[in-house]
């Protein structure tokens, strides 16, 4: 009589222990541990890092898997963080995924492991990349990933149409299509109204050309603001790639000691029905839903979506910084509405914050209003405004 067993999923923690990825809690620690695996590329790779030198990062970060895999320790809790959160989405069983930027293999070969059944394809255009990778694989004994040294536009003559219905980017897109410019803007709305993309849509229809019609991509960019992922979105969209606000996430990672955000979007070819604006506002509140009443308090795009979500108002009065010598601009304003007063202050960079509070408490709010100046008033002169025609743009 046989009994079924059910197969043990890969643990990611073991995962990288086994391969001598540390969590170095500083980068001095950081440093100290690459430079005991190979103290020589440890010395060429510091002036890259810190962009005391120019050169490719990669070249030397792969050139052995044992110094690549201990470069890893650079950004351990954001693939910890990424990698979890795919082992935690059951319903993804895909049956052939292609990574593109795989890299020296890292999470191609996580994937292999948690996905044994399924056909892993790595590609990336660095040589040391994927002769690491291709060790990496063999080292664990991994007989489902294959790894080839193809650029992103060399993709068309290798693999024909419907190839894969799992397709991953992490950190990929940047490098391939261009830097991806520094947004500035004062309301996410407005700036949303002209559908801003990153550029050609070619791109990603490539993406959309190779996934299965009920295929799913997975997307970790460089995202580092809420228009930014608007902008990913709206490329997406173009390229007959719709995001499913539902399903994606707002992953937490911390960059040494600081606690840092990235967005992994999921998309598919089937339409939602919502805009961006309305998807990025179900992502963003997925884990802090907005109640609207006196007494609460919202920071960054949160504090964006509840301003917006409260209606008809009435400008109060403002204050605005512009920092000497550079683009960053602060405004700080009291708004009214019939039941609430809105403490909020923006920037043009992404800094939110709403204080809302029970009509009629002015007191309170111009209290509010000193604190919220006094965080940025070293920055630069602040220059008072009655009216809406009269505030700095």
């Amino acid at each position: 009589m046989s009994i079924e067993t059910k197969q043990k999923k890969p643990n990611i923690d073991d995962y990288f222990n086994s391969l001598g990825i540390k969590e170095c809690k500083s980068k001095l620690a950081f440093w100290k541990h690459v430079t005991a695996v190979d103290s020589v590329l440890a010395e060429e790779l510091e002036p890259l890092i810190s962009r005391k030198r120019k050169g490719n990062i990669y070249d030397v970060k792969n050139q052995t898997l044992p110094f690549s895999l201990a470069a890893e320790s650079w950004t351990v809790s954001f693939h910890k963080s990424l990698l979890t959160w795919v082992s935690q989405q059951k319903q993804l069983k895909p049956k052939r995924i292609l990574e593109i930027g795989c890299d020296n293999g890292l999470s191609a070969c996580w994937y292999a492991q948690l996905f044994p059944d399924a056909e892993i394809v790595g590609v990336d255009q660095s040589e040391n990349g994927i002769q690491c990778a291709r060790q990496l694989a063999k080292q664990l004994g991994l007989s489902n990933v294959r790894f080839y040294q193809i650029g992103f536009m060399e993709l068309l003559d290798h693999f024909s149409k419907h190839s894969f219905d799992m397709i991953i980017s992490v950190r990929s897109f940047h490098e391939i299509m261009g830097p991806i410019f520094i947004q500035k803007y004062w309301s996410l709305p407005d700036h949303l109204k002209e559908k801003p993309t990153f550029g050609d849509s070619w791109y990603l229809q490539i993406v959309d050309f190779f996934l299965t019609p009920n295929g799913t991509y997975l997307s970790c960019e460089r995202l580092e603001s809420p228009a930014d992922v608007g902008k990913w979105a709206n490329l997406l969209k173009e390229a007959n790639l719709h995001v499913q606000w539902s399903d994606s996430e707002i992953l937490d990672y911390y960059d040494f000691r600081t606690k840092k955000e990235s967005p992994i979007i999921v998309a598919t070819k089937k339409e939602t029905g919502l805009s961006t604006l309305e998807g990025m506002e179900r992502l963003y509140t997925k884990n802090q839903p907005l109640i609207i009443e006196a007494g609460q308090s919202y920071t960054t795009v949160n504090a964006e979506f509840a301003f917006h979500r409260l209606g008809e108002k009435t400008f109060q009065s403002g204050q605005y910084l512009a920092v000497p010598n550079h683009w960053f601009m602060y405004r700080f304003e009291l708004w009214e509405t019939n039941d609430f007063l809105l403490v909020y202050s923006y920037g043009n960079m992404g800094h939110r914050h709403l204080d809302i509070l029970l009509a009629g408490t002015y007191g309170e709010a111009e209290l509010l209003m000193e604190e919220a100046v006094r965080q940025f008033s070293h920055l630069g002169p602040i220059v008072k405004y009655d009216s809406l025609k009269d505030r700095p743009e």
